[in-house]
């Protein structure tokens, strides 16, 4: 295979990392956080038996072809803040809502005699928003001066972000200029937090618009909020090393983590309590693209250009057409591997190895698998220690010198919750696979089986629109009964979930998970790349109802993400799940508007501990 000389050093004594998909459960691997403590001078503090406090993170994906997700979350924060801050009053006997008027307006007042507040009011919240954009990784993606658009987006690097939606170099006020948002009417923070229930709604949903949409294609979804919440030393940059540091001293053909990011240390002090709920909401339309900065060779799979020449990435071995698990599978770049007749084949063109599509299906493709393993993620959400044998910052706020042990308790991970808004059929998780007003399944119903399979085993996921696939597919779904619509279909809807299949003749794109309506159709500009239906092919999301294709869209779409499945199912009972298509986007009125079952799934679920 030819590989750029250039860049054959970086592959020579490239080793494969044991990357497992494990999915990590709590219950299997939940240490008492006292037995982080062993110093002997550790002072082991008892948690508090009630919860009063809510860190609330949402990591928002700021990638091409979001900004109809974000204004529909966007529209969302009223529920969300004052179901939280100012809970319905419901029937003291019979549970069921009190009529509107006689809602309080505020929330420290009571309600009317006969009725209860459904749940406590929360009185000290945290709301911080973080994007997917953590940067290129030292490769010539998603950084400055590189070929093609840049903006400081591509490198928000897991900050708390507060950009207005109309200008992102201005900033929607936040508490004390920290980037996060407070609120405190009993006035537990000194200086107070906000008091008012419209002005937080407004400042939140400003920033949520605000996140954008030209942020970096290798979408960090995951690594972001372990970014702000875990790592102990989060790196400031990655810089060029040596890929043979004893032997070659003076190359810099590889890439490492120089530096600790202070500035995201001083948000998390700030931001995160001992004592709080931690809930964290992704937003994503895509699976999660975290690439590995442990290994100083991994930036490349972000590499756009070798010289002033595309880079292709080396082919994987024959053993990774079949088995992307067996020992045989690996980069034709690797030692010893350029007599597998795999290798002897030209290299890949753009057509096979296009940018955008760099994060799928890595080990059958490249032999190598470039991304963190999932569990990293369930055991960054569940364990007091972490696997190098640190503490985990989100447990421990004290740790000792060597970082290895805590002086003191905190949360228990029954404290932490993490929700995914993401792509996946709605009628595959709600608890009426007809009506979604009902709500979504509770994590430990949700039938895994059906969309995500096992990756560790190469199981697919049972419905074919799970499947991530270039090409397109064909099968039944076991939940809706119908069958995946052909290329040709004559109708938008002639799969109810995504459209139909379509022709991609780049190759540089996915089938769709799901696929819904636009509240307003869309008239695609000239250049304007965030809109899918400047080349409408025949794409589902440019035909009309009279089956006409064009350049206006009419739908969004969103694509299977077995990666943030896998950690959302780890995360067993604290793990909740929602479709990124809403099902309905005309009739603000009803139970199953925009993103309202999403966010009644996440509100039940803090509620219950408070």
């Amino acid at each position: 295979m030819r590989v750029p000389s250039a860049l054959w050093g970086l592959f020579g004594g490239l080793t494969i990392a044991a990357c497992s998909s494990d999915e990590v459960s709590p219950a299997a691997t939940q240490q008492p956080v006292e037995d982080a403590a062993s110093e002997s001078d550790s002072d082991v503090v008892t948690l508090p038996k009630k919860v009063t406090k809510l860190d609330l993170v949402l990591m928002i994906d700021n990638s091409m072809s979001m900004a109809d997700k974000q204004e529909i979350l966007a529209k969302a924060v009223p529920d969300l803040t004052q179901r939280l801050v100012n809970p319905a009053c419901v029937d003291t006997d019979t549970g069921l809502p009190a009529a509107p008027q006689m809602q309080p307006e505020k929330s420290l007042d009571p309600c009317p005699t006969g009725t209860r507040r459904e749940f406590g009011p929360v009185f000290d919240i945290h709301i911080g928003v973080i994007s997917s954009s953590i940067g290129g990784h030292g490769a010539d993606t998603c950084a400055p001066g590189t070929p093609g658009s840049y903006t400081p987006r591509m490198q928000d690097n897991a900050h708390l972000i507060s950009r207005t939606p109309s200008d992102p170099d201005k900033s929607v006020s936040t508490y004390q200029s920290k980037g996060f948002l407070v609120w405190d009417p009993t006035g537990t923070h000194k200086p107070q937090g906000e008091t008012s229930i419209p002005a937080i709604v407004d400042n939140f949903a400003k920033i949520v618009e605000g996140v954008g949409q030209d942020g970096c294609g290798l979408e960090a979804s995951l690594e972001a909020w372990y970014r702000f919440l875990v790592d102990p030393a989060p790196y400031q940059t990655m810089k060029p090393i040596s890929c043979d540091p004893v032997h070659a001293p003076n190359d810099t053909g590889c890439r490492g983590p120089q530096g600790v990011d202070s500035a995201l240390l001083v948000q998390r002090a700030d931001f995160l309590r001992e004592d709080s709920l931690v809930a964290i909401l992704m937003l994503t339309d895509e699976d999660d693209c975290s690439i590995r900065d442990d290994e100083p060779q991994y930036y490349i799979v972000a590499q756009g250009y070798s010289g002033a020449n595309p880079f292709y990435m080396p082919r994987g071995t024959s053993a990774c057409a079949t088995d992307p698990s067996s020992p045989a599978c690996q980069s034709c770049a690797q030692a010893g591997a350029q007599s597998d007749p795999t290798c002897a084949l030209p290299a890949y063109s753009e057509l096979e190895d296009p940018l955008n599509l760099r994060c799928f299906d890595q080990k059958r493709r490249f032999g190598i698998d470039f991304l963190y393993p999932p569990s990293r993620y369930v055991e960054g959400l569940t364990l007091p220690t972490l696997s190098d044998g640190r503490v985990n910052p989100l447990f421990c706020s004290a740790p000792s010198k060597d970082g290895k042990s805590c002086t003191k308790a905190l949360r228990d991970p029954s404290q932490v919750l993490l929700a995914g808004i993401v792509g996946v059929p709605w009628p595959d998780i709600a608890l009426d696979p007809k009506d979604l007003t009902r709500g979504y399944l509770p994590g430990p119903s949700i039938p895994w089986d059906v969309i995500l399979g096992d990756m560790e085993h190469g199981v697919l996921p049972k419905d074919p629109l799970m499947i991530p696939s270039i090409k397109p597919r064909s099968g039944v779904s076991p939940v809706t009964n119908e069958a995946l619509a052909p290329t040709t279909a004559s109708k938008p809807t002639a799969n109810s979930v995504n459209g139909h299949e379509y022709t991609i003749p780049l190759r540089n794109d996915l089938q769709y998970a799901c696929v819904f309506e636009l509240a307003t159709p869309r008239v695609c500009a000239p250049g304007d790349d965030s809109c899918d239906c400047q080349i409408p092919g025949d794409n589902p999301l440019c035909q009309d109802d009279k089956g006409a294709y064009g350049t206006t869209q009419y739908r969004a779409k969103a694509y299977p993400a077995p990666r943030v499945l896998s950690v959302i199912k780890g995360m067993e009972s604290r793990g909740m799940l929602a479709s990124i298509c809403a099902s309905n986007t005309t009739d603000p009125k009803a139970q199953d508007y925009g993103y309202s079952p999403a966010i009644l799934s996440f509100i039940e679920a803090i509620s219950a501990s408070f």
